[in-house]
């Protein structure tokens, strides 16, 4: 059945890959984010050869004349209140929002003013929000090795994480008042091809391919010591369709792949993928702020239906063939 689909951090790396697979399943797909439509780029940077440049868009992320965007800022509670009456949403995915390093007026604007105005928006209309939300409300939680699971205590240990677990208290504050059919994705550590660098296997990938320019000589890397679950973008968008779809309402899912990763295994992958031997690190310092392991619990998630696709070997060699690829397009 055609549904009538409202995805708000659309030009976002993960909102990009949940627009595609939605129109590969025949929704009616409406986009919405603070920026102008892109129709060639993301709307972050990347860097190549210590410039940077406005990361290109994989030719399978260009949605055609079918997908629909509009320019929308949700901080302001009036926009988004028109914006809903006018397309009337059957399911919205709110993955808008500011990311880690954001200042803090961002944050709370961003990402407890905007949800609070699609809360209001969306009250008694009949339509499911589903909250992307962040596996880093958990906090050191978990840093044992005991699973993470949607049950157990959540405790923010930056201002990121922080007003991420605010803004699902102000959906489930909507769900109990009975205004709104709501779940929430707590969404984890994702890798894919055209990710922002601030994540490790872009980080790192952007390096490597400065290595084989001779662009650099040796990589600049903090610890890869910690433990994380790494999971595929393409799985991630697969997973939030799962949880608006068959997920039970006021109820949170681990959007995760359920396999413990050491990060080091990040820079292996990426070396393999790009067909190169270890080169020499510089140590950076690592965040001030750092969790030494996280296992994440995804039974609610397979429950739906759903299991990742893409292994963690795959996924990396993705990512560094979209710097290879630009390499060649740029040679050409």
């Amino acid at each position: 059945m055609r549904v009538t689909v409202l995805v708000t951090g659309a030009q976002g790396f993960i909102g990009r890959y949940l627009v595609m697979a939605l129109l590969a399943r025949g929704d009616v797909v409406f986009g919405c984010g603070r920026s102008p439509r892109r129709a060639r780029h993301f709307t972050h940077k990347i860097t190549r050869l210590g410039v940077e440049l406005v990361a290109p868009l994989p030719e399978a992320l260009r949605p055609g004349p079918q997908y629909h965007y509009r320019r929308l800022d949700l901080s302001h509670a009036g926009a988004v209140a028109q914006a809903v009456e006018n397309i009337a949403p059957t399911i919205v995915y709110h993955l808008a929002g500011s990311l880690r390093d954001a200042p803090f007026e961002q944050l709370v604007s961003n990402n407890i003013v905007a949800t609070r105005n699609l809360c209001d928006a969306l009250a008694d209309s009949g339509a499911t929000l589903v909250l992307g939300s962040s596996g880093s409300v958990y906090g050191a939680v978990g840093g044992d090795g005991m699973p993470l699971r949607e049950s157990g205590p959540a405790e923010p240990i930056d201002p990121y994480a922080a007003t991420k677990r605010t803004s699902e208290d102000l959906v489930r504050i909507a769900m109990r008042a009975g205004k709104l059919d709501g779940r929430i994705a707590r969404i984890f550590n994702v890798v894919g091809p055209g990710q922002e660098e601030r994540h490790v296997a872009g980080r790192i990938a952007s390096q490597i391919a400065d290595l084989r320019d001779r662009a650099a000589e040796k990589l600049a890397l903090g610890p890869l010591t910690a433990w994380r679950d790494f999971i595929d973008v393409r799985d991630v968008a697969a997973a939030l369709i799962a949880v608006g779809e068959r997920g039970m309402a006021a109820t949170t899912y681990n959007v995760a792949s359920g396999r413990e990763s050491r990060i080091s295994e990040i820079l292996d992958g990426l070396l393999v993928a790009a067909g190169a031997e270890t080169p020499a690190i510089e140590k950076q310092p690592g965040r001030a702020v750092d969790i030494a392991r996280q296992v994440v619990d995804v039974a609610a998630l397979k429950a739906l239906g759903w299991h990742p696709v893409h292994d963690l070997p795959d996924s990396l060699a993705d990512v560094m063939r979209y710097y290879l690829d630009l390499d060649d397009a740029r040679a050409g």
